[in-house]
């Protein structure tokens, strides 16, 4: 909460200039900003609950900020992938563990982790780089990222809104939503493993 507050405290001296702000905050975060995107989202919907911006206008900002920053990462994984994973500054970006981990999780899952990254925070950022370095058609990954965009951005900026008032409540109520997020991703897991599971029992009775 002290994120969230400290980063209220930075954007809304700027008044209306505030979706310039959390524009070049959100895609900043594409870029690796150690800082949760949702707490940028949920400030905009606070902003908006205190009439500094337009609610309907942050949701659009906030979208075109995740998207950009999304279409970014995976750009540069697509053309500049195999180069800059020999740069030595990669591995502080993408230590062998983790590029190890999002290897791993891409040949289990395929494309559906294009959609699954959106609620993941810490390894979105290196999910999407791998995308892009695997070559993955890129309306593909505009279409299943812009999806889960579509569900992730409102909600949280709704979230900001609707409980901007009372931050103890908002705190609260986030915990809870991010609680609900992992349960939804792991159940969504547990069935493409099971679709697989299943398909290679088939394909073993034919």
């Amino acid at each position: 909460m002290k994120l969230l507050i400290d980063l209220l405290h930075f954007i809304q001296p700027y008044g209306s200039y505030s979706y310039g702000v959390i524009l070049a905050v959100l895609l900043a975060c594409g870029f690796g900003l150690p800082l949760p995107e949702d707490v940028t989202l949920v400030a905009g919907g606070i902003l908006a609950s205190r009439d500094i911006i337009d609610f309907k206008f942050t949701v659009a900002v906030c979208m075109v900020g995740v998207l950009a920053g999304d279409g970014t990462i995976f750009f540069l994984g697509s053309r500049y992938g195999k180069r800059l994973r020999r740069a030595k500054f990669f591995s502080l970006v993408l230590p062998e563990k983790r590029d190890a981990a999002v290897k791993s999780i891409f040949d289990k899952y395929g494309d559906k982790v294009i959609f699954m990254a959106r609620f993941m925070p810490g390894l979105r950022t290196p999910l999407f780089f791998a995308t892009g370095s695997y070559h993955v058609p890129f309306w593909k990954f505009f279409m299943l990222d812009g999806l889960a965009a579509l569900i992730s951005v409102p909600l949280w900026v709704y979230v900001g809104y609707l409980f901007g008032a009372n931050l103890e409540e908002l705190e609260r109520v986030m915990r809870h939503a991010q609680a609900g997020i992992f349960l939804g991703l792991g159940l969504i897991t547990v069935f493409f493993v099971g679709v697989y599971f299943l398909k290679k029992r088939l394909l073993r009775v034919e």
